[in-house]
């Protein structure tokens, strides 16, 4: 009897231990943002980015496991842009729990850009949308670094709320991650700022919020969210040859066959870049390599 009662002992201390030490449940969009929530949070976080690196945000629809996995979450960290509509998937399920989750929308105080490629007057006269999920603004958040700078406070702050033993923890992780982004960007500065040309195509038009950081211009060779027509790829190429443009950038995922007839047509490099990579600090400077050796 006694030594079932010590089990039982056992038993409950571990439990207690398990419930004080288990690590937050975060949910995010995309790889980016998951690797900037486990920068902070380090091992007092389990996160999990439901759309999976190398995946398109634009095609994404959740599995019902993802489903399933929001309903753990007590925290989620979105994109926040109108037209992500797996998004709205992920906040029903939140809202149909009942307890209170926190969310921070990575776009709330964003002016979002103009998407390259998009034109505001192509059928919205007669009220209709474009075929492609982010209409006419860019909802690629993730990829300037002073949009992440301010997500990466708030993260800290809603994991100190959540966690208030671990807020010291999370203010560390904070300092750190932030002196590694202040490292990076100063690198892409110096980097970047003697270029002779600033211009670069991109297939997708996925870095704009990275070259508005950088005073730097894509130009897209999609049109509407489609592949241009042979008349406006012929156009596109004649631009792109007065641009002196040296660089296409290509996406994962997305069709690159005109970005190859431009290359072909104007003896350029095509180097694919991964916005949606895991490593974001990484990616930006593998970013800022590819850039200046093609428009030095």
């Amino acid at each position: 009897m006694r030594r079932l009662w010590w089990l039982l002992m056992l038993l409950l201390f571990m439990s207690a231990a398990w419930a004080v030490e288990r690590p937050v449940p975060v949910a995010v969009s995309v790889p980016p943002q998951a690797s900037l929530v486990q920068a902070i949070g380090g091992d007092r976080v389990s996160v999990q980015s439901m759309v999976s690196p190398g995946q398109s945000t634009h095609t994404f629809a959740p599995s019902p496991r993802q489903l399933r996995a929001m309903e753990d979450a007590q925290l989620y960290v979105k994109v926040g842009h109108p037209e992500y509509r797996f998004e709205h998937q992920f906040m029903q399920v939140l809202e149909g729990r009942g307890d209170r989750v926190v969310v921070i929308d990575s776009a709330e105080g964003v002016a979002l850009r103009e998407l390259e490629g998009h034109h505001h007057d192509h059928g919205h006269a007669h009220g209709h949308r474009h075929d492609h999920d982010h209409g006419d603004t860019d909802p690629h958040l993730w990829v300037s670094p002073s949009i992440m700078r301010n997500v990466a406070v708030r993260v800290a702050e809603a994991l100190a709320a959540l966690d208030p033993e671990g807020e010291a923890h999370y203010r560390q992780g904070l300092e750190d991650f932030l002196g590694a982004l202040d490292t990076v960007d100063a690198e892409l500065r110096d980097t970047l700022s003697g270029l002779q040309r600033r211009t670069f195509l991109v297939n997708h038009p996925a870095w704009g919020y990275f070259a508005d950081d950088y005073d730097l211009r894509q130009m897209s060779i999609e049109v509407d969210g489609k592949e241009p027509t042979p008349a406006q790829l012929g156009r596109f190429i004649e631009r792109a040859r007065a641009k002196e443009v040296r660089l296409i950038l290509v996406q994962p995922g997305f069709s690159r066959r005109s970005a190859d007839v431009i290359a072909r047509e104007l003896d350029i490099d095509v180097v694919e870049m991964d916005p949606m990579a895991e490593d974001w600090l990484g990616n930006l400077r593998r970013m800022g390599a590819v850039l200046r050796e093609a428009l030095s």
